[in-house]
């Protein structure tokens, strides 16, 4: 199932990452998610900041962003002003 959604319906969000996180450790906050699967992350913030993060890469952008959820494919999307990156969990 996808889902695309925007940071500004952040209950959808946590709910969202909580549910894509469930193989790793998931962290929240008031203003952010962090995702923890060993040495790769994925954290978004309420206000806009996106980073992902494994070995040799990492990945920042702030502003407005969508974030599309695949559970099938283990992956997050972020779609931005024409910047588009795929953040795939490790292990699928």
């Amino acid at each position: 199932m996808t889902s695309r959604i925007q940071l500004s319906d952040w209950d959808a969000v946590t709910d969202e990452l909580r549910r894509f996180g469930e193989a790793g450790d998931v962290t929240t906050g008031d203003d952010r998610i962090r995702i923890d699967f060993g040495s790769a992350h994925l954290e978004v913030s309420r206000t806009g900041r996106v980073s992902a993060g494994m070995p040799l890469h990492d990945f920042e952008r702030r502003g407005e962003v969508d974030l599309i959820v695949d559970h099938d494919a283990g992956s997050v999307t972020i779609d931005a002003d024409g910047v588009v990156y795929t953040f795939r969990r490790p292990g699928g």
